[in-house]
């Protein structure tokens, strides 16, 4: 709530190591254009509630910080389903093992089952850096009701 208020200009940031974070969800606020902010309480949203907990447990260092991202986090699970093949490192073994149930693999295309029991298409970063353009360039016409942020 605390930082929906603060996005908003009703509460200000006085920690000043928060105030390059504040600053850059407002630049990405900006771009995506038509963004509702809402309180979610945490009982209800599980994933955010994970994210803040592992945020809140990271010692934030005085110089600039980089997080890597693995661009290719679906090759690993679809060699497993399509040929059992696992990755040599035991850790990432063990994850993709672990992961891996919540996935097929149908006619070159990886999907997620969600929680609901829907399955999600995982799309590759050029397929969603193209969905991402064409959602706010208008093309998805009546289904685009803007974007919603939950914290």
């Amino acid at each position: 709530m605390l930082i929906i208020n603060q996005l908003l200009d009703i509460y200000e940031v006085r920690k000043p190591e928060l105030v390059p974070f504040n600053n850059y969800a407002r630049r990405l606020i900006a771009w995506l254009g038509d963004v509702t902010l809402e309180h979610v309480p945490r009982g209800e949203n599980r994933q955010a509630d994970a994210l803040a907990k592992l945020a809140s447990t990271l010692a934030l260092p005085d110089h600039e910080t980089h997080v890597s991202i693995c661009r290719n986090w679906r090759q690993p699970i679809i060699d497993y389903l399509q040929h059992g093949k696992l990755p040599d490192d035991p850790h990432r073994r063990t994850d993709v093992k672990r992961r891996a149930p919540r996935f097929i693999y149908y006619k070159d295309t990886l999907y997620r089952r969600s929680f609901e029991g829907l399955f999600l298409r995982c799309l590759g970063e050029n397929e969603a850096k193209q969905a991402l353009e064409e959602a706010h360039s208008g093309i998805c016409g009546a289904h685009q009701s803007g974007p919603k942020l939950h914290f």
